[in-house]
């Protein structure tokens, strides 16, 4: 993946996009960056184009609540979740379909979780795609057929608390973090095996409920944001964690997704309190402590939304990025 150089270490919000009534709950971006989408609990999904920061498409869901989405290698086509964790009960709670943005229909139907779907991932080479559920399974599916492809039963200390998955730059290794502070390492062509790799993190102390895990551009480092008000960067190979990255708003325990900057250099995070907080990746010198991070080795955090935000993303190719709370926000870099 080619990073965008970075003459500035600071952003600035570029557009305000208000097309939904209700929290959002994922954005993406399309492998070329070109497009943007974005799904929300109004049951509502957007299409935007980056270059001109403006609606293309949108799909009203009348039948199914939606939760998470993203795009699959066809860009007018998404993968989209039936409904936000913490919505009414239903009997298609726990669904997933493939969403035409093209025509405004939905092409089939991906059934087998019990609850709400938490994550979300679509492979970066396959038309495979994983997802995370709170009845403590996740699952793998293809897009081309109905039928599930595989099923990872989460055994742990600590069960039913919000997992979360995400393959490697490669799609060679799904990462599962589940159970309160367990992450497993599998080879998505041999999931029957069980995981290769486990990481246990309980010893940071507590229980964890994951927002999202997000690799590093070159798959060396893992970054875990939870719902706890601390974002891990762990090591992709050995499971030590780097930094405990602390001091973002996250009293009402949402859970708060976390990226890389475009270039690679940020931790980015959302906040409860409308900010998102930064953090400089680079390590300090050979031999010296790696603390978690404190007030001053944090960035000043970026403005502009009134609400939580909890989801933030960076665009693959250029130097943008998009967070929402009920409105999106475009971020460029600042002059």
């Amino acid at each position: 993946r080619a990073q965008p150089a970075m003459a500035s270490e600071s952003f600035a919000i570029g557009r305000v996009l208000r097309e939904h009534t209700a929290q959002v709950h994922s954005v993406d971006f399309t492998k070329d960056g070109e497009l943007l989408l974005s799904a929300a609990t109004d049951g509502r999904v957007c299409l935007y184009d980056c270059q001109r920061g403006i609606l293309t498409r949108g799909s009203q869901s009348k039948t199914h609540g939606i939760g998470r989405a993203r795009f699959t290698h066809d860009p007018l086509a998404a993968i989209v979740a039936s409904a936000p964790e913490g919505g009414s009960p239903s009997s298609n709670i726990g669904d997933i379909h493939y969403l035409s943005l093209h025509d405004n229909r939905y092409l089939r139907s991906f059934n087998g979780h019990l609850e709400s779907v938490c994550s979300l991932e679509m492979s970066p080479k396959e038309d495979w795609f994983a997802s995370a559920s709170g009845d403590d399974t996740a699952r793998m599916w293809d897009v081309r057929v109905e039928r599930c492809q595989g099923v990872l039963r989460f055994e742990g200390p600590h069960k039913s608390l919000r997992p979360a998955i995400s393959f490697d730059p490669n799609g060679l290794i799904l990462a599962a973090a589940l159970c309160g502070g367990l992450v497993k390492l599998f080879d998505v062509r041999n999931l029957q095996k069980g995981p290769f790799g486990t990481f246990d993190l309980h010893q940071l102390g507590g229980k964890l409920d994951f927002a999202n895990v997000h690799f590093s551009y070159e798959g060396s480092l893992m970054l875990l944001g939870t719902s706890q008000g601390v974002v891990l960067v762990v090591d992709a190979f050995s499971g030590e964690v780097k930094k405990e990255l602390r001091g973002h708003s996250n009293d009402q325990g949402m859970p708060l997704e976390a990226c890389l900057s475009p270039d690679g250099k940020q931790v980015l995070c959302g906040s409860e309190d409308g900010t998102i907080w930064r953090w400089p990746l680079a390590q300090q010198q050979a031999g010296a402590e790696v603390p978690g991070a404190t007030q001053s080795q944090q960035l000043p955090p970026l403005s502009g939304h009134k609400d939580p935000v909890r989801v933030v993303r960076s665009n693959p190719t250029r130097m943008l990025i998009a967070s929402a709370c009920s409105a999106v926000s475009l971020w460029l870099q600042a002059p």
